[in-house]
């Protein structure tokens, strides 16, 4: 059985478990609560309230949406700022964004003070974050010392941008990058932090050009219109 149909409360948690490849007693131990009530949760024997729906989903790289099987046929676009490290540091530096060109996501459901978005790059962050993931982010911010001890997305000053939790540093204006799976960093700089607002897998958007002059750009070469001369 894919969702809880059946139940006095259906929901999609058990296809989100599935998909994710996380078992029940797994989901339990990560969001402090015990096997009987994520049984119960996936039967649809208890209701699972919005407030567990929005604890559960950055677990199985989902949306509380999903898992509480809301349908929505408003569209949602949010600028996409480029790509974001899902672990241990990679170079990303060349692929954040094409010259001149801007573009944004479409979302089928709204997220509330969302700001930018980045797409996930990298597989040491799975299953949590999986490739092609995308992070909804509420507004950058410089101010990180009440934000420490979660999990943001950071902009670092020598290694781009990443998906950490972060913690104090062993001097002042520096911090301790921790990932799910990779190796903490220490003593980092940071240029901002944003709070992550919802975590959307690779299926749940797409991709637009926020600019008609992108569209010219984006033609394969052979279709491009050549310059009087050439």
């Amino acid at each position: 059985m894919i969702t809880a149909v059946d139940g006095k409360y259906p929901n999609g948690l058990q296809k989100a478990l599935e998909d994710a490849g996380v078992s029940g007693s797994e989901l339990a131990r990560l969001i402090g609560t015990s096997r009987q009530n994520v049984s119960r949760w996936v039967s649809g024997s208890r209701e699972l309230l919005p407030p567990v729906a929005e604890q559960i989903a950055p677990h199985l790289n989902t949306t509380s949406a999903a898992l509480l099987l809301l349908k929505s046929t408003e569209v949602f676009r949010v600028p996409l700022g480029g790509r974001i490290v899902g672990g241990g540091a990679i170079d990303v530096s060349t692929a954040q964004h094409e010259p001149g060109l801007e573009y944004e996501i479409e979302l089928s459901v709204r997220v509330p003070d969302a700001t930018i978005a980045y797409q996930v790059v990298g597989e040491s962050m799975m299953p949590v974050y999986r490739p092609d993931t995308v992070i909804i982010c509420r507004a950058h911010t410089q101010d990180i010392e009440p934000l420490v001890g979660k999990e943001l997305a950071v902009a670092t000053v020598d290694h781009g941008r990443m998906l950490k939790t972060v913690h104090r540093g062993s001097k002042p204006g520096h911090y301790d990058l921790e990932s799910f799976n990779a190796s903490t960093m220490r003593d980092v700089r940071l240029e901002w932090v944003a709070r992550i607002a919802a975590i959307i897998p690779a299926d749940e958007w797409k991709i637009l050009e926020r600019r008609a002059q992108v569209q010219e750009y984006l033609k394969k070469p052979s279709q491009r219109r050549r310059p009087r001369g050439a």
